[in-house]
């Protein structure tokens, strides 16, 4: 067995650690592609919530990252993430707006740069921009994107950020989050909905039904019998009409000419065709 493979589905060593890496670009990738899909204000729920949760995992998990509830507490997460590994390397220059920031070696940064080509919005999928959005908005606070580079040859990405206060709602407005949820909580009402009524439609009968062999009435859940069209008219949406058939048709007005011999004899059916005898053939 080779301990040195350079196949990603190889067997060796470095498989692993090569195949968790890739696992961890095509969570990104999948996770960033699937946001994309929905609008800007849904997109910043999510954001928030996932890093949210993110930081609390860490913490659970022996990576403790104490909030001061100040805005300074981006800047220690970030140094949480490069001391781990996150990146090889981070240098944080000024600019003229915000800061330049370079990551030299950062995990994952094929999956960042294969999302980086179908969406403007950085703050997708990279677990630490998760963690930053969700602590800026927790401050009142956006961070906005200005630039944003890679450098294949050397391994090198560079962005630009700026940490901005989150523009206040004018007077009389409302959050437009606040009617993206509305509309997504009516569209799963109505969807709820629909689906009742279709259940509703479908009241049918399953199962063995005990139905007396003489006078086929039907015992129902308390022990009581009762009419075949009274139980299925209880239980489905189906009515009844009554009339009889050919065979209890004949049943019936024979037994009424047995009881009056004086009567005229019932009429024919008129569905009864009557026919000639067949004759002899010589």
């Amino acid at each position: 067995m080779p301990t040195n493979d350079p196949n990603p589905g190889g067997a060796g060593a470095d498989a692993m650690p090569l195949f968790s890496q890739r696992l961890y670009e095509a969570l990104l990738v999948s996770y960033g592609k699937i946001l994309t899909k929905y609008d800007a204000f849904a997109q910043a729920s999510i954001l928030r919530d996932v890093g949210k949760e993110i930081i609390d995992y860490l913490n659970r998990h022996g990576f403790a990252f104490t909030e001061t509830g100040e805005v300074a507490d981006l800047a220690k997460l970030t140094d949480l993430f490069v001391r781990n590994g996150f990146v090889g390397k981070l240098e944080v220059q000024a600019a003229e707006t915000g800061s330049n920031y370079i990551w030299h070696d950062l995990y994952g940064v094929d999956a960042y740069r294969e999302l980086h080509e179908i969406s403007d919005n950085p703050f997708l999928a990279c677990p630490l921009n998760l963690c930053l959005y969700y602590l800026a908005d927790k401050h009142g606070k956006s961070m906005r994107l200005l630039k944003k580079s890679f450098d294949n040859k050397n391994g090198v990405v560079e962005s630009q950020y700026v940490v901005v206060e989150r523009e206040p709602l004018k007077p009389g407005t409302v959050d437009p989050l606040v009617i993206e949820n509305i509309r997504l909580y009516e569209i799963a009402r109505d969807r709820a909905d629909r689906l009742q009524k279709a259940l509703d439609e479908i009241h049918t009968l399953r199962g063995i039904l005990p139905i007396c062999a003489s006078c086929k009435k039907i015992r129902d859940e308390k022990g009581y019998w009762q009419q075949v069209e009274v139980y299925i008219a209880e239980r489905t949406d189906a009515d009844f009409s009554h009339g009889l058939c050919p065979v209890c048709m004949d049943k019936y007005m024979g037994a009424l000419d047995a009881m009056c011999p004086a009567c005229p004899p019932s009429p024919p059916k008129a569905s009864a065709v009557v026919r000639p005898a067949p004759t002899e053939q010589k």
